[in-house]
């Protein structure tokens, strides 16, 4: 723009995530905006240590374009890290707190880290990998348990806050499509890939937040995701700039869950399925008070009816929502709104209001409705693509739509059904199976708490369907009361030839199964 510098342009109309707090402390500057252990926080504290941890980033040399990693539980660290990153236009890489030495080396090093912050109780691992990380000019220390000691050498981010510290609001071009986050996908289907959202992509999903989500200032919101997942990213966003207020939990914990939800007031929560399964075999539950609860989403999974009824009857008074996103797509997708759940309780409803969403086959023609394709996107939060992976990007993005890699249908009325993942079709005696399918049917069994089916190579079928069960505590379950029950009520081939009663089944942190791991497992041990 004539008479302008890059700069004062890129400050007059630009999407930078980072500003979002600091127009928050404008208007409320009072007003609680987090609570976390007790403490709580109004939106000016919560700008000024925004500010102080992207000075201090400056003063460390990060800059505009430099990756920088974090690897904690939830705290306040980590969400005044990210937003000083993001207002000095810097990137951050947050990493699954599950990680081990060699796949962190992995991540680091493809993403080029220049600095990494770790919680004091997972340094431990870190330091396996330390010498191994080539790029990392820094190592920053986050005390939260205080059960370690800060290695020789390295950063105490707690020193960020300290008196003097510079709380003035930097001034940096940057913004809109510069890349804001690399977020590497979490793992329980394939590798971790590199994902690449940009400030706009984020800004993309406020109109989604206050109209499809009707996330309003009067609510108070309970964050139990894992900051490093797009979900979280995506209510703690929509918290700052909805002034909702923000109950962060350390870690997803049922027990303090139902505390806090009575305690605080808590009018909104986000969880999987396998959340909502849980809580209620919970001792003492029946005695929690949840009349405060106003708001429930379920994402991730596909939610059994039996289990909707049995909510409603918990809290009647909640408006339900069904989920879809992922986070190449920030992870905005579609939504199941109250006054559809009843009818449509399997749907995970219609597009995003700025989200087009389509069915393609194999050729990416959009399929005739009522057919099974994939599920495939397009709108202002796809992201900008895989960080150094220019064919998987291609690829996933190939003829301008976003190809999700998982299969859908939708119905004559634009109500789009989750089917499978494509990965986790289970192709049995020459038939398609989807295990999300014989997933419904057996999570309607009384006795059932978890399931997950997945495929194992067989002689005869080529793939055996194979469910993995949990009966809920002090229930009594065998293999055969399941197969004679699936045996009621879907076709032969879909009914599982083997079923394996566990007394548990794997999750990531944001609490969904984790097949791949599952498969690994009953493959090692030769399918039994």
């Amino acid at each position: 723009m004539s008479g302008l510098s890059s700069q004062e342009a890129s400050l007059l109309r630009r999407m930078n995530i980072g500003d979002i707090p600091r127009r928050s402390a404008e208007h409320y500057a009072d007003r609680v905006a987090i609570l976390f252990r007790g403490q709580e926080v109004t939106s000016r504290e919560l700008n000024e240590n925004c500010c102080r941890c992207a000075n201090a980033f400056a003063e460390m040399g990060i800059g505009k374009g430099d990756r920088v990693a974090f690897m904690t539980h939830n705290c306040l660290h980590y969400i005044y890290g990210w937003m000083g990153l993001a207002k000095i236009g810097a990137i951050i890489a947050p990493l699954n707190f599950m990680l081990k030495a060699a796949e962190l080396e992995d991540i680091i090093n493809h993403a080029g880290a220049k600095a990494f912050f770790v919680e004091d109780i997972l340094a431990e691992e870190v330091l396996k990998a330390a010498d191994k990380l080539p790029t990392v000019q820094n190592f920053g220390w986050i005390k939260i348990t205080g059960g370690a000691e800060k290695p020789d050498g390295w950063i105490d981010m707690e020193d960020f806050f300290a008196p003097g510290r510079d709380a003035s609001e930097p001034e940096v071009a940057a913004g809109d499509g510069d890349v804001v986050t690399l977020m590497y996908t979490s793992g329980t289907e394939a590798s971790p890939k590199g994902v690449m959202n940009s400030h706009a992509n984020f800004f993309s999903l406020l109109a989604v937040a206050f109209g499809d989500l009707n996330i309003s200032k009067d609510d108070v919101c309970i964050l139990s995701i894992p900051l490093y997942h797009i979900a979280a990213k995506f209510l703690l966003l929509a918290g700052f700039a909805g002034l909702c207020k923000i109950v962060l939990e350390y870690a997803p914990n049922p027990i303090e869950i139902m505390e806090l939800t009575q305690k605080e007031r808590i009018t909104y929560w986000v969880y999987p399925p396998t959340l909502y399964q849980i809580l209620p075999s919970m001792p003492d539950f029946d005695k929690c008070d949840l009349s405060s609860l106003a708001k429930c989403i379920s994402f991730g999974a596909f939610m059994p009816r039996p289990l909707l009824e049995q909510w409603k009857k918990i809290v009647p008074q909640v408006e339900w929502r069904n989920y879809y996103g992922q986070t190449e797509s920030s992870p905005l997708g579609s939504t199941l709104q109250p006054e559809d759940f009843d009818r449509k309780t399997e749907s995970i409803g219609k597009p995003h209001i700025n989200v087009s969403m389509k069915i393609f086959d194999d050729d990416d023609n959009e399929v005739p409705r009522g057919m099974v394709g994939e599920i495939v996107m397009r709108g202002p939060s796809v992201m900008l693509g895989y960080y150094k992976d220019e064919a998987k990007t291609a690829e996933t993005l190939r003829n301008g739509w976003l190809h999700s890699g998982d299969l859908g249908r939708m119905d004559e009325e634009g109500f789009v059904y989750f089917v499978d993942r494509k990965k986790d079709m289970i192709k049995s005696g020459g038939e398609n199976v989807s295990s999300m399918e014989v997933e419904g049917v057996i999570f309607k069994h009384e006795k059932v708490m978890q399931v997950a089916v997945i495929g194992l190579p067989d002689d005869y079928w080529g793939e055996a369907v194979t469910a993995v069960v949990v009966p809920y505590p002090g229930m009594e379950l065998t293999a055969e009361e399941i197969i004679d029950y699936c045996k009621e009520s879907m076709a032969g081939y879909k009914v599982p030839k083997k079923v394996i009663v566990a007394a548990e089944v794997p999750v990531n942190p944001s609490g969904k199964i984790m097949k791949r791991f599952i498969k690994e497992r009953y493959l090692a041990e030769g399918g039994q």
